[in-house]
């Protein structure tokens, strides 16, 4: 249901939230939509500061003139990542623009740095990795793009990155693994088949690394940070664990997993988990930390799926899922966002007391007072949610192709959303042409806040 992101066109969205959260001196953006992009690209993180966008775009050689396929693992080892720094106002003509070889994933900005997660076989950014694929964070200078250090996150059989959070002094690392991992200096094994690891750096030190885990397949999907509050949500297995707290599973006899929210103290430390899930495989997409101290899970559900005392149903093959719980490990408000056919979410993202959901839906679609229906293809959307799940305002992204919101990010005044496109689109008001090569078309477009 989802663009293959290699093959799919890009398009970095800035779009104000509701209402627009700015401290003293906070950058403001203005509306604008610039074209980006290149052949073979794929839009795998985006960043900012309310003025300035950074984007992650990993470049695949072509195909080599042979009969027989490449081998997965070298293309992945041959591909690079061109990150950007790009003032949209002034146009597609970036700022400053660096390469490393590997993968991109996920970007953050954090006081001067942006740190980019980068992922692949052999080398990774000029630093060897032990399994395959291994991965690195790599620091670059926020207003050059020199990298300043790089940190190899690696096991012996595999470990990748999926989310980074900007802390005050540094960043925070999720992912998953396989075998033993090792950060710098610090160590910790698998109980099964994959575990899902969490880690804190200051600056290039490791302050901590945490695992949570069981016999099956876990993982730590999302990670999020506001002051000293660190929260952590992914998917886990029957006989988990986090810190020597058990993961409590729907059915203990069930071999399909559920999802858990989780939070942190600064020291790494567990201050509480709890779980939540049905009968079928849920899938968490990420997790956010608003204003008033909730913590919001978006995740994507099949079936019924109960939330403490709650129960809901999807409409249709599945639906996303929005989740609050407070700062006790108390679970509030619950809502399923979704149609008749296959639709869920892809990224959550704080919007002072509220938060931002992208997702994805095919068909039919009914958000707040928007009904939207699907065109060629797959359509994606962005909501804002008060905290009873209300939808309070959308941006559709729709068009006759397929469309997809690959990254979300939230800057002061606003967000940052990565979008890929196969054909003519509008997200919202803004309207991106159809591109030559379903594969190459890209734009950023920018909503300056009322």
């Amino acid at each position: 249901m989802m663009i293959c992101r290699a093959a799919a066109a890009l398009a970095v969205l800035a779009l104000a939230a509701c209402p627009p959260v700015r401290g003293p001196g906070a950058a403001r953006v203005a509306d604008q939509t610039v074209e980006i992009g290149r052949p073979g690209a794929a839009l795998s993180g985006v960043a900012g500061d309310g003025a300035v966008v950074f984007a992650a775009l990993t470049v695949r050689p072509p195909d080599p003139p042979s009969a027989s396929p490449a081998s997965p693992r070298g293309r992945a080892a041959a591909a690079s990542t061109v990150i950007e720094a790009l003032r949209p106002s002034r146009g597609a003509t970036p700022i400053w623009r660096a390469e490393l070889p590997g993968y991109g994933g996920p970007l953050v900005a954090s006081g001067t740095h942006v740190l980019a997660a980068l992922g692949g076989a052999g080398s990774v950014a000029g630093l060897a990795m032990r399994g395959d694929p291994g991965a690195v964070v790599a620091a670059l200078d926020a207003a050059t793009g020199a990298v300043a250090w790089k940190l190899a996150i690696d096991a012996t059989e595999w470990a990748v990155i999926t989310q980074l959070a900007a802390t005050a002094d540094g960043a925070l690392v999720g992912g998953s693994f396989a075998g033993t991992l090792r950060i710098a200096d610090k160590i910790v094994s698998s109980a099964g088949g994959s575990d899902g690891f969490a880690a804190r750096l200051v600056g290039e030190r490791v302050a901590w690394l945490v695992r949570v885990g069981g016999p099956g397949a876990d993982a730590i999907h999302a990670i999020a940070a506001a002051g000293d509050r660190i929260a952590i949500a992914g998917t886990f297995n029957a006989g988990a664990d986090l810190l020597g707290e058990p993961l409590l599973p729907l059915d203990e006899r069930s071999s399909r997993s559920d999802g858990f929210v989780a939070e942190l103290d600064p020291s790494g430390a567990r201050r509480w988990v709890q779980s939540f899930g049905g009968k079928d495989d849920d899938a968490v997409a990420g997790v956010a930390i608003d204003a008033a101290g909730r913590i919001a899970v978006a995740a994507t559900a099949r079936g019924t799926v109960r939330i403490a005392a709650t129960e809901l149903t999807a409409s249709g093959p599945a639906d996303g899922l929005v989740a609050w719980w407070d700062g006790r490990g108390t679970a509030l408000s619950a809502v399923l966002v979704g149609g008749a056919d296959f639709d869920g979410l892809r990224a959550i993202a704080s919007a002072g007391e509220r938060v931002l959901v992208a997702g994805f839906y095919s068909g039919a679609i009914r958000l707040g007072n928007l009904a939207l229906t699907a065109g060629g293809g797959d359509d994606a959307f962005i909501a804002e949610l008060d905290a009873s799940g209300a939808v309070v305002q959308a941006w559709p992204v729709g068009g006759d192709g397929r469309e997809e919101v690959t990254a979300l990010a939230a800057v002061p005044g606003g967000f940052i959303a990565g979008v890929a496109h196969t054909a003519a689109a509008r997200i919202g008001d803004a309207a991106l042409p159809a591109p030559a090569d379903p594969t190459s078309g890209a734009a950023i477009a920018v909503r300056a806040a009322p």
